[in-house]
């Protein structure tokens, strides 16, 4: 056999092998799988998750890393977890590889049996933000939305001071909420009523199930969080809430290794960000005195 035959049959034996690892190499953008929750492909959404980073997590330096790009890129998928009997919540991931941030979601579908409450979420809520390295390419299980970089700019300045409002009746459950949590924790006067107070709370945000709250007199800020959106009267008929009280005098420190392991402080950071949202863009709210019933003990609010 010629050299020249040789040669040829060796590149046909390579062109084979090599071939099938061609064709399975796709762009980044060709990556659309079927089981990703459409939801969190829609940019509308997807901007209204920057929004809520923008305002509560996003530092400067992590904004002028990515302003200068043509183009933003997601990569969402579907989380796979095992759920309790009659669960049909769906949880999602969506990853912003610029940003080196996961934000981990959920729309919430079940049942609280004990309590004959129906917990359906209207779309998918941030659970968790977490920092860190994001792979080069994106996981085979996510989808990759590409949005323009200037219009999702233009879209968060329009909106940088926007005030999603409570309505009234929201206003009125967090008043109870906020006595009774105080309450709970020894922070109000127990020898006679309360004295009105001033607290602001900080706006909503259609992409989470959490506010923050300050309370002017007592210098604390207030966490309210839960699994069900806060607009349904069930989050506070049931105490299905959750919350927490950081006292400003004592719980706050300049980074979380002064107490490492522990939840119960804040940085001076997450504290002028919560105070930003509270008081320059929040909703002031007057919270009444309370007048104990006749045989009501003073200073401690109604179950």
């Amino acid at each position: 056999m010629s050299i020249s035959k040789t040669a040829g049959c060796a590149l046909c034996v390579v062109l084979v092998v090599l071939l099938p690892a061609c064709q399975n190499l796709q762009s980044p953008s060709s990556q659309r799988p079927v089981d990703a929750p459409p939801e969190l492909l829609q940019p509308s959404y997807l901007y209204e998750v920057v929004r809520h980073l923008y305002r509560w997590h996003l530092n400067e330096s992590e904004v002028e890393r990515i302003v200068g790009a043509k183009r933003f890129v997601f990569w969402a998928r579907r989380l796979e977890a095992r759920l309790d009997a009659g669960d049909r919540s769906v949880l999602g991931e969506i990853l912003l590889p610029q940003l080196d941030l996961r934000v981990k979601v959920k729309k919430s579908d079940y049942t609280i049996e004990e309590l004959g409450t129906e917990v359906k979420s209207q779309n998918f809520r941030i659970t968790q933000v977490i920092r860190g390295q994001m792979p080069i390419r994106p996981p085979q299980s996510c989808a990759v939305v590409e949005v323009d970089m200037q219009e999702m700019r233009d879209y968060l300045f329009r909106t940088r001071n926007q005030r999603d409002e409570p309505d009234a009746a929201l206003i009125e459950r967090l008043r109870t909420a906020v006595r009774e949590q105080a309450a709970k924790e020894g922070l109000l006067p127990t020898g006679t009523p309360a004295e009105e107070q001033i607290v602001h709370m900080a706006p909503l945000s259609p992409v989470a199930n959490e506010t923050w709250v300050f309370w002017e007199a007592g210098r604390k800020l207030l966490h309210f969080a839960s699994d069900i959106d806060l607009a349904n009267p069930a989050v506070w008929q049931h105490q299905t809430l959750m919350a927490r009280i950081f006292d400003l005098d004592q719980q706050v420190v300049v980074t979380h290794e002064e107490a490492p392991g522990s939840n119960r402080f804040l940085t001076r950071y997450q504290v002028s960000r919560a105070l930003f949202n509270c008081v320059v863009l929040g909703h002031r709210i007057v919270v009444p005195p309370y007048q104990p019933q006749t045989g009501a003990t003073p200073g401690v609010p109604p179950p």
